[in-house]
């Protein structure tokens, strides 16, 4: 803490004195303490820490001197200063004063003026002894937390010297040296001469040096940096000294890391491409024919978010003892990120396209099997993009990205999928960049849009519901399909933030209609991607807060692929939602794999039967009987159930016959805008309404 106003304490026995001091000291704008004995001039100094004390010789219960040396052993530093009030001539007691631990003296009688003038140097020098000794505390701390520490040689004397601290920075040396031989011998045998000549030639030619030399003891080397210097033109060299050895170690751990992946401790990205460039050199003097293959787990991240990091990297490093088990010696393994791996495997020059693709299947059929991690049993998918050296260049990143576009070109088949790299996915890949850019455009502009397919009650046979569907409207082409282009969304991350704008932007639409009047239920779907977001029901409920849609106006579609691939995080975060009064439908089900079992556990208000099973209901048995199976099962659970892609009169009357709840397709109408869905339900009604007379 600053002190704005310097403290002084004055002890003196003799009144008149004390009351001159204070007075003439306190208008010259310091605060002043007064003790009239010794003891108390110790006690007040103890509770009160002053910036200067005054003390008088001749006390009463306890004198000058004791009460000084009693003030220097409550100190820590001597640095508060003491001036000592004494006789002009009383030469014993200024010496004793001094011995005692006084900092100077004055005479009596006090000349005022003179004091004043005494006391403002020694608080100038207290404040600098205080800065030094702080600075020089800063100084010893941080030599001590680097492990500092300094020796001097003198060349005369044959003779070193070291700071304190040496014994405990070269723990490992029983004996500090005390000559240069005694010193060589703490040093490795080949690194003394190194060591003497740097010496021999600093004492001669001056300057500075800088090395760094191993010293062993039986267990273990160290590393020592020595610095130093020839002082002036003396025959003696002074520096400093360090114990490097951790330094160094955590160093090479760090270049290590810096080329291999921590989970699995294969080479990364970085290593992998260092290694094909430095083949790469090679292949215009040699027969050299490889691959390069990418290979990625397919939906690892949807794994990492079901399991956690622990389960995902337990799991990369199974795959990655797998796989270098099943390389030839000279492939090379590489992890570049997520559940991705690089390989680079050896060919045969005489191997044709079909051989390299058995060739590559075969290394890679160690894959195909089981993985059971923290007692969780996973299937895997894989997918290997292929590029060929030298059919495809010699270039390695060009090489590398090249696999990578493969990778992208396939669709999976199985549980490893691989394809090789061809010319004509150049042009795709151009088109598939044109087409990203145009996405991040058309968020930015808002070229999306929504429209709404109506859904029928078969009883009431009144529009009921609406399922709210994306557009893009491209200005240099016109309206996209969603099946164009939420896909890229997905693969370029972009998708949740689109979601965000659909549930904000439905909802919103839904609340307008209702203030106009027409009451509708709006379907939202939700994709895949979303899910992936632990805080999806919280954001949900934020967003269609803000638009003041009332909850159970919405009603929220997952597919039953994106139910069944993380069960049970699904039934979690539906269970939150339908707590808060959302309505909870399932699409497409019935193409996918779910269990009744699984049926019975989600939280679910409406069943969508998939268009598969209506096209033809009319005229297959088997789908009529699923449809039925379905339409009793949802009756005994009290669910909904809306058959999706009815396109004539004789399906809606077989879904009727079957006791389907609603529907919804092209017979009753394609998804429209909004204003067009306003007057769509004005003329259904009117429609109906003539119907019944």
């Amino acid at each position: 803490m600053i002190k704005t106003t310097p403290t002084l304490l004055v002890v003196e026995d003799s009144r008149p004195v004390r009351l001159l001091l204070t007075q003439g000291l306190g208008r010259s704008g310091y605060r002043v303490l007064e003790a009239a004995d010794g003891q108390k001039g110790v006690e007040l100094f103890i509770s009160e820490k002053p910036d200067l004390v005054l003390m008088d010789v001749n006390m009463p219960i306890m004198d000058g001197f004791d009460a000084c040396r009693n003030i220097r052993q409550h100190e820590e530093d001597t640095v508060t200063p003491i001036l000592m009030l004494t006789g002009s001539d009383d030469l014993h007691s200024i010496q004793t004063a001094f011995e005692v631990g006084a900092n100077d003296f004055i005479t009596k009688p006090i000349n005022l003026p003179l004091l004043e003038q005494r006391i403002r140097y020694a608080l100038r020098d207290a404040d600098r002894e205080q800065a030094l000794r702080k600075a020089k505390g800063l100084q010893d701390n941080a030599r001590a937390l680097a492990g500092l520490g300094f020796w001097e040689y003198n060349q005369t004397l044959e003779q070193y010297t070291w700071s304190e601290d040496a014994s405990e920075i070269l723990h490992w040396v029983k004996f500090l040296p005390e000559t240069l031989e005694s010193m060589g011998q703490i040093v490795h045998p080949n690194d003394r001469k190194r060591l003497f000549a740097v010496f021999e030639d600093t004492l001669i030619m001056g300057g500075k040096f800088d090395l760094e030399v191993r010293s062993v003891n039986n267990k273990q080397e160290y590393l020592l940096k020595i610095v130093g210097q020839r002082d002036g033109e003396q025959k003696r060299l002074i520096g400093a000294f360090q114990d490097i050895t951790a330094q160094r170690r955590l160093e090479q751990q760090a270049n290590f890391l810096n080329f291999h992946d921590s989970v699995t401790g294969l080479p990364n990205r970085k290593l992998f491409q260092r290694d094909l460039e430095d083949v790469l050199t090679q292949l215009h003097h040699t027969d050299l024919n490889f691959a390069i293959i990418v290979l990625d787990v397919a939906r690892f991240h949807q794994i990492h978010d079901a399991y956690g990091s622990e389960v995902s990297d337990q799991l990369l490093s199974l795959m990655a003892s797998q796989l270098k088990t099943a390389m030839p010696r000279d492939a090379f393994l590489a992890r570049l990120d997520g559940g991705s791996f690089a390989l680079k495997l050896p060919l045969n020059a005489q191997w044709n396209e079909g051989k390299i693709y058995s060739a590559i299947e075969r290394w890679l059929s160690v894959l195909d099997r089981s993985w059971v991690v923290a007692d969780k049993e996973v299937f895997l998918n894989f997918i290997a993009g292929v590029s060929l050296v030298p059919r495809h260049g010699d270039d390695a990143s060009l090489l590398i990205r090249k696999a990578h576009r493969a990778h992208r070109g396939i669709k999976p088949s199985g549980n490893i999928s691989i394809g090789i790299y061809e010319g004509e996915q150049e042009d795709s890949l151009q088109k598939r960049l044109m087409l990203e850019m145009a996405l991040r455009k058309a968020i930015e502009q808002e070229e999306f849009y929504l429209v709404y397919q109506p859904q029928v009650n078969l009883t009431s046979g009144d529009v009921v519901g609406v399922e709210a569907l994306i557009r893009w409207r491209r200005p240099d082409i016109g309206v996209v399909p969603p099946d164009q282009f939420i896909p890229v969304l997905e693969e370029m991350g972009l998708i949740q933030q689109l979601g965000d704008w659909i549930v904000q932007h439905a909802a919103k639409q839904q609340v307008a209609w209702k203030k106009k009047g027409v009451s509708l239920r709006m379907a939202i779907n939700l994709s895949p991607v979303q899910f992936e977001q632990m805080d999806l029901p919280d954001k949900i409920t934020r967003l269609i807060a803000e638009t003041g849609a009332k909850f159970s106006d919405i009603e929220l579609e997952i597919t039953e692929s994106l139910a069944m691939h993380s069960p049970e995080t699904t039934i979690r975060m539906l269970k939150s939602l339908r707590e808060e009064g959302f309505k909870i439908a399932i699409d497409d089900f019935g193409i996918g794999f779910s269990s009744l079992e699984y049926l019975l556990r989600f939280p679910l208000d409406t069943l969508k039967i998939d268009r598969v099973f209506i096209k033809d209901i009319t005229r297959g048995r088997s789908d009529c009987a699923i449809v039925r199976a379905l339409t009793s099962l949802c009756q005994g659970l009290g669910l909904t159930t809306i058959a999706e892609g009815v396109e004539t009169q004789r399906q809606r009357d077989y879904l009727d016959a079957l006791g389907a709840t609603e529907i919804q397709g092209y017979l009753i109408s394609k998804p429209l805008e909004s204003n067009e869905l306003i007057q769509f339900i004005a003329d259904f009604k009117k429609n109906q309404n003539n119907q019944s007379i």
